[in-house]
């Protein structure tokens, strides 16, 4: 009997598992608002910012998550741009968002999407050097690393309610080359509640079985 249950339990969970698939929002062909005017920033916030090292790996190569935001206030340039405000002179909009830029420069992007109802947000990210990401304004990522940009670098992720929304992103870059690569995929919220419930009863049986 333990064995029929695992199989039904294994049957739902495919079943729920195909209802619950991730919907693609973004990526590199997605319009987004974009600044490259920024220029190096370790010019800005160095010598011997963790945020911005300097140029040409001269302040070393350094790979590292970064949990707090880096802090832009000198830079007038992003005006208010984590508040959703793109009215700022050095913003374009909504245009193609290059996969490279001016080595050794920053970047900042934003994409505006809409959810139809609450959802799993999941942003996998490659880039060459670094990357600062925010939902809506509030930070959610930081992190550089050596080498190349390469899919599914950098993952993460939050839960936002239906409506529009923002990502917002700074590309940094102290090294030799750039590149960025991005997927963003939502998942419905009640789906992923759905899926959650159904693994923890297959679990159960897999338990009763033992």
């Amino acid at each position: 009997m333990g064995k029929y249950h695992q199989c039904l339990a294994g049957a739902v969970l495919t079943i729920f598992a195909g209802v619950a698939s991730a919907t693609l929002i973004i990526d590199n062909s997605t319009l987004g608002y974009y600044n490259n005017s920024l220029g190096d920033l370790a010019d800005t916030y160095g010598p011997g910012s963790i945020y911005f090292p300097g140029a040409n790996v001269s302040e070393d190569d350094p790979t590292q998550d970064l949990l707090s935001a880096p802090a832009l206030g000198s830079t007038p340039e992003l005006g208010s741009w984590l508040s959703g405000d793109f009215s700022n002179l050095d913003w374009t909009g909504p245009v193609s968002i290059p996969s490279s830029w001016t080595v050794n420069s920053e970047t900042a992007i934003a994409y505006e999407f809409t959810l139809t109802e609450s959802s799993y947000v999941f942003v996998n990210i490659g880039v060459d050097n670094g990357i600062y990401a925010w939902f809506n304004g509030d930070y959610a990522f930081g992190a550089m690393s050596s080498g190349g940009a390469s899919a599914n670098e950098y993952g993460f992720g939050t839960t936002l309610s239906a409506g529009t929304h923002y990502l917002q992103l700074l590309r940094e870059d102290h090294g030799g080359s750039t590149g960025y690569i991005i997927s963003a995929t939502a998942v419905p919220e009640p789906a992923t509640l759905a899926l959650m419930g159904l693994s923890l009863l297959g679990l159960g049986f897999s338990r009763r079985k033992a």
